[in-house]
């Protein structure tokens, strides 16, 4: 899984593939960026 973070509003999302659109502010794909995740 990726962790994906929205550049517009900061929410944050776990998902395997890049979503379509932040889900909390509805901006475009292109400003969502992928998170670094914590080691286990």
């Amino acid at each position: 899984m990726a962790v994906w973070k929205c550049q517009e509003c900061g929410n944050v999302v776990e998902a395997r593939c890049k979503p379509g659109k932040c889900k909390s502010c509805g901006a475009p794909k292109d400003k969502l960026v992928k998170e670094a995740q914590p080691k286990k």
